[in-house]
């Protein structure tokens, strides 16, 4: 049994809580559905723009379900995601609605559009990560810097009250704090605050990654994409996911 106590917990001061082999059982299936995503063509989905490197078909909860790509939905929207984002965010009013289904392959200019570089996301939200294949240092692990997401949440908040436009690449915390390189098997699931400083490890030549993506958006977040002005935002919601003590 899940311990979403001890999850939201670790996610507080992390920032990152790794599930080892949560959906291993299911990574057959997985796998046979991640590849559909881009040898079919399925009624109603595009794939996002080409991008060196890398392929995202976005997707709604529903178009999984109206696909039959009915594993992939219950690993990315399952209510266990839905109860930690409720946990953490302190709020029951948070959205799991969209996924990306991604296969990333060798990227050759890094310096290109992508995530190779350390960067944190413009909203407050929680990213819940299913490696479908097997994920080292040698084809794009991902790469965190654990217990940065207080102090890039600032920030965030600093350029929102400021009017600063959300830059990427961004300033991020912790230059001096090395990577964490979060290795797993098929069917690993990770989930991780978006304002901790965090990159894509970088895929070998001969290598291929498949993981996809769902988001839970905090109460704050959906504010901030609706356009609210940061002096209209209660105080309550600022920090939704707990205020350490000394921030």
């Amino acid at each position: 049994m899940m311990n979403l106590q001890q999850a939201t917990q670790t996610l507080r001061e992390k920032g990152v809580v790794v599930f080892p082999g949560l959906y291993a059982d299911r990574s057959m299936a997985l796998a046979e559905e991640h590849h559909r995503c881009f040898s079919e063509s399925l009624a109603g989905l595009k794939l996002a723009p080409p991008m060196d490197g890398e392929k995202i078909l976005p997707a709604r909860a529903i178009d999984l379900l109206n696909h039959q790509l009915t594993t992939l939905h219950q690993c990315l929207f399952p209510d266990w995601f839905r109860q930690l984002g409720e946990l953490y965010f302190q709020c029951r009013d948070s959205r799991n609605d969209f996924a990306s289904i991604c296969e990333d392959t060798y990227k050759h200019d890094r310096r290109g559009a992508g995530n190779h570089h350390p960067h944190w996301d413009p909203t407050l939200s929680l990213r819940l990560m299913i490696y479908v294949s097997d994920v080292t240092t040698n084809n794009g692990a991902i790469q965190v810097k654990s217990g940065t997401h207080y102090r890039n949440h600032r920030t965030r908040l600093e350029q929102w009250k400021n009017q600063v436009s959300y830059q990427d690449p961004c300033l991020c915390s912790g230059a001096n704090l090395p990577y964490e390189n979060i290795e797993g098997c098929a069917g690993t699931a990770i989930v991780f605050d978006v304002s901790v400083t965090h990159r894509k490890g970088i895929v070998g030549r001969e290598a291929q990654r498949s993981v996809a993506f769902s988001h839970i958006h905090s109460p704050l977040a959906q504010l901030q994409l609706a356009g609210t002005p940061f002096g209209s935002i209660p105080q309550s919601l600022l920090w939704p996911h707990g205020k350490p003590d000394d921030q």
